[in-house]
């Protein structure tokens, strides 16, 4: 019995440190926006691997903690699934930036790709959001 507190008790801190990395890769570009709306043009490289340690650490962990605490998947629905494709085109839109800029060596904006990666991101996180509470609504029905 204790042992069993202990390993949820773990896994939820597991899972709490998961919600704060991927925060803090999300709050890393603050930094980034500051120094570009003041006139500078500061390195995508210095930011881009703590987002994407963050981002990716933190969802990983989440989902190691979700596993421990025996949390069912969410149920698969057509929402789920759109919000994962708009995120996946969201984060592809950088495979184009990198593509121009290191293998054809075009000057490229930051600014040109970004708008592309947030509306994949925040559509699809809509999408996600709109398939969690189907869900919910269909659980409560059942």
């Amino acid at each position: 019995m204790v042992v069993e507190e202990k390993t949820t008790n773990t896994a939820l801190l597991r899972y709490r440190a998961g919600l704060i990395l991927i925060w803090i890769g999300v709050l890393t570009w603050l930094p980034f926006i500051v120094m570009r709306a003041s006139g500078s043009k500061p390195s995508l490289f210095w930011f881009l691997p703590f987002h994407l340690v963050g981002v990716i650490g933190g969802s990983r962990l989440r989902k190691v903690a979700r596993e421990e605490m025996g949390a069912d998947a969410p149920k698969r629905n057509i929402f789920r699934a759109i919000g994962h494709s708009l995120m996946f085109l969201g984060i592809l839109v950088w495979g184009v930036y990198f593509f121009l800029k290191l293998a054809l060596g075009q000057p490229v904006d930051v600014g040109d790709f970004l708008p592309y990666h947030l509306t994949g991101i925040f559509g699809g996180i809509a999408f996600l959001v709109i398939g969690y509470f189907v869900n919910q609504n269909a659980d409560i029905s059942n």
